[in-house]
Formats: C-alpha cells, structure tokens, sequence
C-alpha cells in the first residue's frame, strides 16, 4: 500500500511540474508575441522578452535556446490558431465560399484582438528574406484553393478560374492588405479593407449565378 502511495504521489508530482511548464511555455510565448509585434524580429531580445513576459531567463532556456527557437514557436502557435478558424468555418456547414469569407473575417479579428496572432504575422513576414517558415502560407493557400475548387463544383466560381494561382492571390492580397491597413490606420480599418479584397477578388472569379449570390456570401460570418 505504502508503494502504492509513493507511485500515486510521484505521479501527481510530475503532473504539477508537467502542467506548471506548460504555463510557463504560453505565459513566455504571449510575451515574446507582444515583443515581436511592437519592436520586430531583430529589436526583440530575450531581455525585453523575460521583462515582458514575467518568466525568468532559466525558465526560458528550460523552454528554448535562443530567440529564433522562441520566434518559431510564436510562428507555430500563431498558425496553429488561425488554423482552428478553418474547423470553425466548416463546422458552420455553410457553403465553400461562404466558409471562405468567414476564415478571411476570422483571421482579421484575430489580428486585431491578439497579441500572439499578431506578433506570428509579423515574424513570418519579417523573415521571409531569412530562412523562413514557408508552412503558415502555404497551409493557408491549400485551403482557400480547396474551397475555390468546391465553389466551382457548386457552379459560383467560375470552372476556367486556377484555384490554386487564385489561392495564392488572395493569400499575397491578403497579407498587403493587412500591412498597409496597419500602416495607414493602425489596423483600426481592417474589416473594411478585408470586406473589399474580397468583394474585388471574388466577384472577378464568380459565375453570373455567384455573384447574384455575392452579398449574401459577403456577409457570411462564422
């Protein structure tokens, strides 16, 4: 019974350590975040992120090595997350393009309203001339191409239209889009300007029978 106990004990011990580090990881992570949106890649450093983020420099080695390790990381969250927007969309059982409006208003909301999010953006966009990761575009792409074949199967985009040079169009625009809005307005116009690429982009692809159904498909919301 005593071995017992000692077993049980260990057990919810390491627990408690296990659940304490993965605090400490997204406690770091969101600070690091903050760090990468408001200074950049290069200003960033690891001083100004265990000020930030309240974890102390042991704790942030127990976690990672150096700052491109923890500037990965916030990459991977940060797709992570607005991957989950695709499962929202979906779970909606709205049509393709319906679902493709939604992620586009899902990712901007994101944008504006966390700080990881942001900061992710900011370094897949600030390194992309230094070894970047490539997945949190090219995820995004191989979505919204998919859903441009399906909306040509359902007859509201037009069958001539390459969905996959579309989907990078969108992708490319999209992420324009978001910078100048952060340059001009402080993002504080980004649904708006998000709402135009969009009725731009698609009515340019739709069939006659799309864009009979556009504002309605424009409106969609998850």
């Amino acid at each position: 019974m005593a071995a017992e106990s000692n077993v049980r004990a260990e057990g919810r011990g390491r627990s408690v350590v296990q659940s304490r580090a993965i605090e400490k990881r997204e406690q770091l992570l969101l600070g690091a975040a903050a760090v990468f949106d408001e200074v950049g890649y290069s200003a960033a450093s690891l001083s100004l992120i265990e000020q930030r983020s309240g974890v102390s420099r042991g704790a942030m080695y127990f976690q990672f090595t150096t700052k491109r390790e923890i500037a990965d990381a916030v990459i991977d969250e940060q797709h992570r997350a607005s991957s989950r927007l695709t499962e929202a969309a979906a779970a909606t059982g709205a049509g393709p393009i319906e679902q493709l409006v939604m992620m586009s208003h899902g990712l901007a909301r994101q944008i504006l309203d966390d700080p990881l999010v942001r900061g992710g953006i900011r370094l897949t966009m600030e390194l992309a001339f230094d070894d970047s990761p490539v997945h949190p575009y090219l995820g995004w792409i191989t979505v919204m191409a998919d859903l441009l074949r399906q909306g040509q199967s359902e007859g509201v985009i037009d069958a001539e239209v390459d969905a996959d040079a579309a989907a990078r169009v969108l992708v490319a625009s999209y992420t324009g889009t978001q910078v100048v809005s952060h340059v001009l307005e402080a993002r504080k116009d980004l649904p708006r300007r998000v709402d135009d690429l969009l009725r731009i982009f698609l009515t340019g692809i739709m069939t006659p029978r799309g864009r009979d159904e556009r504002e309605r498909i424009l409106g969609a919301r998850a």
